[in-house]
């Protein structure tokens, strides 16, 4: 599993791997840059690349300021697939990520790395 190692803002590091662009992170893979529909609203369709992975939790990286939005439609949506969603500002996000990567649980981490 790739850990991230270190975030500043509009930065992440993914496996010795330094990415400016919004990413998913997803065992050994990274999907950078990570568009979305709208820039600070997540909608499932956003979440497509993600879901094909079968994942029991996603996190998501609101941004450092939380400014990222996650929609109704994505909470009750992944809620019925069985999916775990936690958002929190991005920095939380990585340190929840790292922890559930570390108990060996089956996660993906969406990540806004700016505002």
């Amino acid at each position: 599993m790739a850990w991230i190692t270190d975030y500043s803002f509009g930065c992440v590091k993914v496996a010795g791997h330094t990415y400016s662009r919004d990413v998913i992170v997803c065992g050994e893979q990274v999907l950078s840059p990570w568009e979305r529909k709208e820039g600070h609203r997540l909608f499932l369709e956003d979440l497509s690349w993600a879901l094909a992975l079968h994942p029991r939790v996603v996190i998501v990286g609101t941004g450092a300021f939380g400014r990222l939005y996650i929609s109704r439609e994505v909470v009750k949506c992944l809620n019925e697939m069985g999916i775990n969603l936690r958002g929190f500002k991005t920095g939380a996000a990585i340190k929840e990520y790292n922890r559930l990567i570390d108990q060996g649980e089956d996660v993906i981490a969406c990540l806004h790395l700016t505002c």
